[in-house]
């Protein structure tokens, strides 16, 4: 008899689901699959993707250590994030050399490891280089018995989700909503197991989701002396966390590749369609449309919350 799920075991049951897919995705346990291009539009296995860095994420079976190697990406941003099987993240990891993880520290035998690298993905020549960091990371580990996901009845797996997806329509940031245990807020904590599954703990990224209840129209964003000490991004989604495919394959800003102005600044537009000449940091909305900031390595000010994000206005 198929397991119910509700939410006091949503956490588990979906961690386990999206630990199949991404197992499947990559041809099974322990071995990286390297997204070579911004994520595949056709291929979402995790809701909000982001298009600011590559991933290459892997399964990893921890029933013995499994031995982790990060290039030396630089001053590039690179981070290497660990998920347990009851969606904490006890560790994220920069810098470069071999890593030992093991079940003890990460609290489960099975475990999602997903690196993440910058890139300028208008440039070839960029994603040929974060393609050779790539190339460079090694996962050595003995025990890798592919995982195998318990019977969960699917529907209550995604009634459960729509439920949680309706009340993260009016979070306004994801706080004390990825981390350690000790870190998260158990409410948030399920909510964002739906909302944003495999985010980063705040330290790393601050996330500020934005649903504006507007129909497909103009708008804009205009950012100015962000304090992160990365890089910070703007994805637009539609009402299921996903991409929504359109011609012009615009789906997000970032501070690294948007146009700035004269006072250095830059406006992230929404625009309706990809039909005529579109402005420059143009991201197409579909129609229930909502918008997440990214900000990587934020600086105090974002954290205990006196930088306010900027408001969205009509053009």
């Amino acid at each position: 008899m198929p397991i119910h799920v509700d939410a006091d075991n949503f956490v588990r049951a979906e961690t386990h689901r999206m630990f199949r897919d991404n197992q499947d995705v990559a041809g099974g346990i322990g071995r990286f699959r390297h997204n070579r291009t911004p994520a595949r539009i056709e291929e979402q296995t995790v809701i909000r993707l982001n298009r600011d860095t590559l991933y290459s994420f892997a399964l990893l079976d921890l029933a013995e250590a499994v031995r982790l190697t990060l290039p030396d990406a630089g001053e590039r941003y690179l981070s290497a994030m660990i998920v347990n099987e009851d969606h904490y993240v006890n560790r994220v990891l920069h810098r470069p050399g071999e890593h030992v993880l093991t079940a003890q520290e990460f609290g489960s035998r099975y475990a999602f490891l997903a690196v993440r690298i910058l890139v300028d993905p208008t440039s070839t020549e960029d994603v040929a280089a974060v393609a050779r960091l790539q190339d460079a990371l090694r996962l050595v580990g003995d025990a890798q018995q592919p995982f195998v996901m318990p019977d969960y009845d699917t529907a209550a797996l995604d009634a459960t989700r729509d439920a949680l997806l309706a009340l993260a329509a009016g979070l306004r940031n994801f706080d004390r909503t990825f981390g350690t245990r000790a870190e998260v807020d158990p409410v948030r904590h399920l909510i964002g197991c739906a909302a944003g599954w495999g985010g980063l703990p705040t330290s790393e990224a601050a996330y500020i989701g934005v649903d504006p209840k507007l129909p497909a129209g103009q708008y804009q964003l205009v950012f100015a002396d962000v304090p992160v000490d990365a890089f910070w991004s703007v994805s637009v989604y539609n009402g299921k966390g996903f991409f929504e495919p359109n011609a012009a394959g615009l789906y997000s800003v970032n501070s690294v590749t948007g146009v700035r102005g004269a006072d250095g600044s830059v406006t992230v537009r929404f625009v309706p369609s990809a039909d005529g000449e579109l402005p420059p940091n143009a991201i197409i909305v579909p129609d229930g449309w909502n918008y997440l900031i990214r900000l990587y390595r934020p600086r105090p000010q974002i954290i205990d919350g006196s930088w306010a994000a900027p408001e969205l206005t009509a053009i």
